[in-house]
């Protein structure tokens, strides 16, 4: 069964967006580091081509649309930005690295715990960092070998001051970190340049459709 041209732009474009931006992070041999609930809402937009065409198709509300018009898709738009954001907001705050391996983020992340407290330790075993002052246990998590990982407290600290430190500290101590392997990152924008190759193609070659397919998205 093919696909309409225009559910395939509409399911891809963000998706490929998102590839495009982490995988050129990763070639740069640069190091992008955010909280979890940022990482949340950015993968949240690079899903939100999918929700559109399978939930939102799904449970579309088409008395409403027959009412309000296209307005409605600004409804239905707050509705999954709200959802996004309960998600971030409730998850266990963290920081997210892309672009470094939990090893190598262990120096940087001892360096940026002595800004907050001098006598930190770190334990290259476990990839942890100890701040005795704090009583804060840190640890450097993700899989060995990928060049991402999550910086985890075993302690929950419900202050986000601490994480806002944290986070500008060691966004200053990595970037001197060496790079891994750009094959990764050389992957991720070969797999979304096919992606906006194919979307593309099938665009083009259905341009009438593409137009009459938005138009009947959008209005119902």
């Amino acid at each position: 069964m093919s696909i309409e041209p225009i559910y395939l732009l509409i399911a891809l474009l963000p998706l490929i967006a998102y590839l495009l931006l982490l995988g050129v992070i990763r070639l740069l041999g640069r190091v992008l580091i955010t909280t979890g609930g940022r990482d949340i809402a950015a993968l949240g937009f690079a899903v939100a081509g999918l929700v559109a065409i399978g939930p939102g198709e799904l449970f579309f509300p088409t008395k409403a649309a027959g009412v309000f018009g296209p307005w409605v898709w600004f409804a239905l738009a707050t509705f999954y930005g709200l959802i996004v954001s309960l998600i971030a907001l409730t998850s266990r705050p963290r920081l997210v690295v892309y672009g470094r391996t939990p090893k190598q983020m262990l120096d940087p992340l001892l360096q940026a715990a002595k800004e907050l407290d001098p006598g930190a330790t770190s334990d290259a075993d476990s990839l942890q960092v100890e701040l005795p002052k704090l009583r804060i246990h840190l640890r450097a998590a993700g899989q060995p070998g990928l060049d991402s990982a999550s910086i985890e407290s075993f302690e929950p600290i419900a202050t986000s001051e601490f994480w806002d430190q944290l986070l500008g500290h060691l966004r200053d101590k990595s970037q001197s970190s060496s790079a891994p392997a750009q094959r990764r990152g050389g992957t991720m924008v070969a797999v979304a340049t096919l992606l906006a190759a194919f979307a593309l193609w099938h665009a083009l070659a259905e341009r009438q459709q593409v137009v009459e397919g938005f138009r009947d998205w959008l209005w119902r």
